[in-house]
């Protein structure tokens, strides 16, 4: 059975199992530019849709920056209630990255008096009344590559983050009806001992809150993406991890959630 395909036909399965929770990605107004000091906006995507859904608060934000092609980091404002939109001049070719971490939150479905399954803020030394179900942690990163200038060999490198998906052919074959891979980093090492699945879809993709590609990352830890058009294509997967057994104590698994948003060429 291969292990890529294209979701000709959507379903509900799928997207109840993977896309119910809230989700964080990050945009570009421009993710190709031709010109070094052209201008582009960052903004984040908070929730299910795209390329703009819920606002997103500031303060829930653990790192919010631009990471260069030297490895140089610049911080990206973030305040108050919004799209955390930022505007910056983009002053050398390259893959710049922007990168942006979500502080983890813990939450317990507990079943009250009545049976009913309930979502509590908190983890379970919180839990006062009703029986704990299940206890989560949630880690939540999103990253968006810009291209600057004429795509070259030059590979991206990790940022870092806890959850992330990184580049294994370069930008010059960043294009449309090519395999593209990736590998999928949790904590700066390959994913492989589960075996998520991961969706994509392009900026324009009806309906918005939808996915038109999946595909299973292999026991390396990696994933192909086959983009059947040019444009903005965003990735997405979750990886759940049983919680260590000190960690058990205030939850069970541990959810990472990773988003990556690039422009695919012709």
């Amino acid at each position: 059975m291969t292990t890529r395909y294209l979701l000709l036909i959507l379903i509900p399965l799928l997207l109840n199992s993977i896309g119910s929770a809230h989700d964080l990605k990050i945009f570009a107004s421009q993710q190709a530019i031709l010109e070094v000091g052209t201008k582009t906006t960052f903004y984040l995507a908070w929730g299910h849709r795209v390329p703009v859904d819920e606002l997103i608060e500031g303060s829930t934000l653990s790192r919010y920056e631009l990471v260069s092609p030297t490895n140089e980091k610049s911080p990206l404002k973030a305040e108050g209630l919004s799209l955390q939109a930022n505007a910056v001049e983009i002053k050398s070719a390259g893959v710049w990255q922007a990168v942006v971490d979500r502080k983890p939150s813990v939450f317990t479905y507990v079943i009250d008096s009545e049976g009913q399954r309930q979502l509590k803020r908190g983890g379970k030394s919180q839990i006062t009344e009703g029986k704990i179900d299940l206890a989560t942690k949630s880690v939540m990163c999103g990253k968006a590559l810009v291209l600057v200038g004429k795509a070259s060999e030059e590979l991206p490198k990790a940022t870092g983050q806890a959850i992330e998906f990184v580049p294994l052919d370069p930008p010059a074959k960043w294009n449309a009806n090519t395999d593209i891979r990736f590998q999928l980093l949790i904590h700066g090492k390959p994913v492989t001992t589960e075996f998520p699945i991961v969706e994509a879809r392009p900026v324009g993709f009806k309906p918005d809150n939808a996915w038109s590609f999946a595909s299973t990352v292999n026991k390396k830890g990696e994933v192909t993406l086959r983009p059947d058009k040019a444009g903005t294509w965003i990735l997405k997967v979750n990886v759940k991890r049983k919680a260590t057994e000190t960690d058990q104590k205030e939850f069970d698994v541990e959810s990472f959630t990773g988003t990556l948003t690039f422009e695919v060429g012709p």
